[in-house]
C-alpha cells in the first residue's frame, strides 16, 4: 500500500501537494513531486537509509513536479556519497520534464537517469493517457508491486471505462483516486459525485480518495465506504 507525503489538491496548501510513496529495503519510489513536496522529505527524513530513489512523474503542473529539480539536485550533491546518481525518473517524454529539469540546471545521465518506463523483478510501472486538462499531457499509472497491481489516477476529469470495471471487479488491489468536493461542468477533476456513480458500494474499500480541494467532505466519504488520504511521513 502506499504511504503520502502530501494529499491536497493545488490550491489547498494546508494539506499539501499530492505525492505518494512506498519505501522497502533501501529504495523508496516517490509519485510526483510537487511545490512543497521536497521540504516535507527534508524536515521528515523520509530518505535516511534509501540509496535508491525512484521518482514517477504523472505531468508538468507545478503541484506535480514544482520541487522535482530540488531533489533531483539534493540527492546528488546533499544525500549520501557526494555527485552519486542514485535517482531515476520515469515519465513519458511528452509531458516534457526532462525539459524542465534541463532548465533547472539538472542533466540526464550525470545528475539522474531517465526512463519512459519501467520493468524491474521487484517493481514496475506502465503509463496510460488520462484526461484533464487540454493545455499538457497528463497519465495515470499502473504500479506493479508484491506481485499486486496498482491503480493511480493522478489528476483526471473522469475515469476511464477499463479503470472503472477493473476497480468494481477487483482486479487491483487498490486504487488511488483524485476526488474533489467541487462539481460543475466543465471540472478538470474528478467530482465525489461522479467517484460515488463509478464505484459499487461493495467495491469502495478497495479505493483511497486523494488530491483533496476544501470542499471535499472526508467524513462522508468514510461514511459511504471509501478510503481517504493521510499523511504517513
Amino acid at each position: 500500500m502506499l504511504k503520502f507525503i502530501g494529499t491536497g489538491s493545488a490550491f489547498n496548501t494546508e494539506l499539501g501537494n499530492n505525492s505518494a510513496y512506498y519505501k522497502w529495503e533501501d529504495k523508496i519510489i516517490i509519485i510526483d513531486c510537487g511545490s512543497s513536496v521536497f521540504h516535507r522529505i527534508v524536515e521528515s527524513n523520509l530518505l535516511e537509509g534509501v540509496n535508491e530513489i525512484h521518482v514517477i512523474v504523472t505531468h508538468s503542473h507545478a503541484d506535480h513536479v514544482g520541487s522535482l529539480a530540488d531533489l533531483v539536485l539534493y540527492s546528488y550533491f546533499s544525500h549520501g556519497k557526494l555527485a552519486e546518481k542514485i535517482i531515476t525518473i520515469y515519465s513519458p517524454l511528452d509531458t516534457r520534464v526532462a525539459e524542465l529539469l534541463e532548465i533547472n540546471g539538472c542533466v540526464e545521465g550525470i545528475h539522474y537517469n531517465y526512463e519512459e518506463d519501467a520493468f524491474y523483478e521487484d517493481f514496475a510501472v506502465s503509463f496510460v493517457d488520462s484526461i484533464h486538462v487540454e493545455e499538457i499531457q497528463s497519465y495515470s499509472v499502473h504500479l506493479y508491486m508484491d506481485n499486486k497491481e496498482f491503480y493511480y489516477s493522478s489528476d483526471v476529469a473522469i475515469l476511464p471505462q477499463y479503470a472503472i470495471k477493473w476497480i468494481n471487479d477487483g482486479r487491483f488491489a487498490h486504487a488511488y483516486v483524485d476526488t474533489c468536493g467541487l462539481d460543475y461542468e466543465g471540472n478538470v477533476h474528478l467530482s465525489y459525485r461522479k467517484l460515488c456513480e463509478y464505484i459499487k458500494p461493495e467495491s469502495r474499500h478497495l479505493v483511497t480518495c486523494m488530491h483533496l480541494d476544501k470542499a471535499f467532505n472526508k467524513e462522508q466519504a468514510i461514511r459511504d465506504g471509501f478510503n481517504v488520504a493521510e499523511v504517513e511521513l
